[in-house]
């Protein structure tokens, strides 16, 4: 007599084959209304891709003026003319996206979409879910994973792809600083801790600093998110700012834009990259007599602004210096490090939190100093 249970199996097996077989059957020839479907997606996507691209080309047309919509209107609209392009389906039928194929809805033209997700937005607080959307890898049919510890670069607390240049410069053959490179290694990791891919660079001359700096640039295209932070001697000279590398031999004030490197080409750079939050941090001009002799350069540093959507913090006033400090870091740099690591924290708090600490700690003799020309929120971190 054959076992009860061996029949439940035997039973159970059978069933399992059924349904395999007619999941592939289904496969092989899809039900009419599965084939309507299929248009329906095909059609939406190529909807959508050619409104990805008319935004792309608005921008490029009028960079400094055109918001695109979200992607969601967009979507609807696709949806829409979709349904005039589809006339013979039957009249009750809703047109949604289904993706049955396992096909993201910007599959199509999914590089377009991450340069278009950087266009500036009607709709900031719809950054996240389009980030999510657009980031899908219709290759493995998965969604790339985004770690709590994103930044959000719009009015919520959205998602994007981070990139940090790092400098620091302590080893100066005159006038050596103490702190510049325990600085930047500690910001470079705390940096790390929030999802910041970093390079980094220490007691480095022009040549190095140009080089990583051309790097720097080249990558930045790729991110959401690009910030760099400098630590080392700088100067003000006619309204410029200049990083001064580690092998500079400057005996007069004509050769500091030819053995320094300018600040303001930096800024300039990641405008033109078309990154969305740009953040430029700067702990230099530490409290020394290094440049005094020269009458054209100036004590602190002169105001930098870079375009839409650009942080610029000093870690003292414009035309004031900062201190190097007694301990592993500057001032500056040691309380700025603490306010990053607070979750949920405002980038605007973050400055007005450090120059607040450094202020008191400093006796008032030093005030850190930043502008900003966000038009959304940024997060260091966030739970």
């Amino acid at each position: 007599m054959i076992n009860r249970s061996v029949i439940i199996i035997l039973i159970f097996a059978y069933a399992l084959g059924l349904a395999s077989a007619g999941g592939y059957y289904l496969k092989i020839k899809p039900s009419k209304e599965q084939k309507e479907d299929l248009q329906i997606d095909a059609t939406i996507r190529d909807e959508l891709c050619a409104r990805i691209n008319d935004d792309i080309d608005k921008f490029k047309d009028s960079p400094q003026s055109f918001q695109r919509s979200s992607l969601k209107v967009l979507v609807s609209e696709s949806s829409i003319t979709t349904k005039a392009f589809l006339p013979n389906l039957p009249e009750n039928k809703t047109i949604k996206y289904k993706s049955l194929n396992g096909k993201s809805i910007v599959s199509d033209c999914h590089d377009k979409a991450r340069k278009w997700v950087k266009i500036p937005s009607v709709f900031p607080d719809q950054y996240e879910s389009e980030l999510a959307l657009i980031e899908y890898d219709s290759r493995s049919n998965e969604v790339e994973s985004i770690s709590k510890h994103q930044p959000a670069v719009t009015s919520g607390k959205a998602s994007g792809r981070r990139i940090a240049l790092v400098i620091g410069n302590s080893a100066y053959k005159n006038r050596p600083l103490k702190n510049p490179v325990n600085d930047a290694k500690d910001i470079s990791d705390t940096l790390k801790k929030a999802n910041f891919k970093v390079l980094e660079l220490y007691n480095a001359s022009r040549a190095e600093m140009k080089d990583s700096i051309n790097q720097f640039s080249e990558q930045l295209t790729n991110y959401d998110v690009g910030l760099v932070y400098y630590s080392g001697h700088g100067i003000e000279l006619s309204g410029r700012n200049y990083f001064i590398p580690v092998n500079a031999e400057i005996d007069n004030e004509d050769e500091i834009p030819r053995q320094g490197f300018d600040a303001t080409e930096i800024v300039e750079k990641m405008g033109r990259s078309n990154v969305k939050t740009s953040i430029f941090i700067i702990d230099a001009c530490r409290n020394t007599p290094i440049f005094t002799k020269f009458k054209s350069a100036e004590s602190g540093l002169a105001i930098m602004q870079g375009s839409t959507g650009t942080v610029v913090a000093f870690s003292a006033a414009p035309g004031h210096v900062a201190q190097d400090g007694n301990g592993r870091n500057s001032p500056y740099t040691s309380a700025l490090i603490k306010q990053i690591n607070i979750p949920n924290k405002k980038i605007e708090d973050v400055m007005k939190d450090t120059a607040r600490v450094v202020n008191a700690e400093t006796a008032s003799r030093q005030t850190p100093w930043y502008n900003s020309s966000l038009t959304g929120d940024f997060y260091f971190i966030t739970e």
